[in-house]
């Protein structure tokens, strides 16, 4: 899956999903020196900070390297023993901590541990991303467009699962043998109906209705203010992302997040890249309405 960020399990993530018009489309990252990583979309103060890779680049902000990697031991007593906590402020931003917080309404997301050395799909690409026009990015719009209306993934996290997995090119192939755009495994593609796996439409239709069937699994919370049906919650949306990428059946033998530390980075990654789209899809809808 090129172009996936990996993080530490020394990670303070903060406001990385956050509420329309809170902060910016960007994510910034910088080490601390005793290892652990800050990540933020709010624009920061102090020096160090970096933009992260595929997540936008600020003009000035700084260009040094990482630090030094931390011994494991270091990071697990650094983290909290291997939970992650949130919280959600009155004006709807999102925070994520891996640190022991201090301070109110602070509650466990998951836990993870040791776990695999691994994500299922493999370390590296058989055939790797290519394709580098900037064209690849509005290619299957329309295809992303006629999943909504199939299946009712919301296009920004489609694109989202779509840039994470294979960087918009759709003859990745992965170690582990996932094929195109969602990257889907062949047995999967089969079950989803796709007869074509290195064909784009067919790969996102395919990948859109695993994602559904996730949803279906693992989305309790009613649709609120006059819905109807169900919706998925923060934790639910990252049940569903944790089963798409380690399957299903890790998310319900760890009741949540499984503790791989590949399937946490790629759920965190997915969650901010779905924000940065969401947000430039609220921004194109306006401007589309004051031309009207």
């Amino acid at each position: 899956m090129p172009g996936m960020p990996r993080l530490s399990c020394a990670v303070a993530l903060a406001l990385l999903v956050a509420a329309p018009g809170a902060g910016s489309a960007r994510v910034w990252k910088r080490t601390r020196p005793d290892g652990t990583q800050e990540f933020t979309n709010v624009p920061p103060p102090g020096r160090n900070w970096n933009v992260m890779p595929g997540l936008g680049r600020q003009p000035g902000a700084a260009a040094t390297g990482d630090a030094r990697p931390v011994p494991a031991a270091a990071q697990t007593r650094a983290s909290g023993g291997g939970a992650m906590w949130t919280r959600q402020h009155s004006d709807g931003t999102v925070e994520f901590t891996n640190l022991a917080p201090t301070g109110a309404r602070w509650k466990v997301l998951f836990k993870t541990g040791p776990g695999k050395a691994a994500a299922t799909r493999g370390l590296s690409d058989l055939v790797p991303a290519r394709d580098t026009s900037p064209a690849r990015f509005s290619r299957f719009d329309l295809h992303i467009r006629d999943q909504q209306a199939f299946y009712g993934i919301p296009r920004a996290l489609i694109r989202a699962v779509i840039k994470t997995e294979s960087d918009f090119d759709p003859r990745v192939v992965s170690s582990a043998g996932a094929v195109g755009l969602m990257q889907l495994l062949p047995g999967t593609a089969r079950e989803m109906g796709v007869t074509d796996i290195l064909d784009p439409r067919q790969n996102i239709m395919g990948g859109a209705r695993y994602l559904q069937i996730l949803a279906k699994r693992f989305c309790r919370t009613p649709a609120g203010s006059g819905g109807t049906g169900l919706v998925c919650s923060l934790d639910e949306k990252i049940r569903v992302l944790a089963g798409y990428h380690a399957g299903p059946g890790a998310v319900e033998k760890y009741d949540g997040m499984p503790p791989y530390e590949t399937t946490r980075s790629y759920v965190m990654t997915v969650l901010g890249r779905y924000e940065q789209y969401r947000k430039r899809d609220a921004l194109d809808a306006g401007s589309l309405v004051a031309a009207q």
